[in-house]
């Protein structure tokens, strides 16, 4: 299901989506799509791993890697004990 969007968009945009079409083949419609598509995914709107690549070391997060992951994923997620 598709829905309509309308638009004002500059002249110069205009033409240059026009020269852009007829060079790659494509219709307005798709070219549009394609670079709104790529824009939003640009601004954050990816998945989990776009959005923390820049979170994740290089090489690893070492605290993590060791032994002691268990442990440390239960103090993060569990709360304080009742006794």
């Amino acid at each position: 299901m598709s829905n309509t969007l309308n638009a004002r968009i500059p002249l110069r945009v205009q033409q240059k989506l026009a020269e852009y079409c007829a060079k790659h083949g494509v219709t307005r419609t798709d070219a549009t799509v394609r670079a709104l598509d790529a824009y939003l995914d640009a601004q954050g709107g990816g998945d989990a791993y776009t959005l923390a690549a820049d979170l994740i070391p290089k090489r690893g997060a070492p605290k993590l890697q060791s032994g002691a992951a268990r442990k440390l994923a239960r103090g993060a997620f569990r709360g304080p004990r009742a006794r």
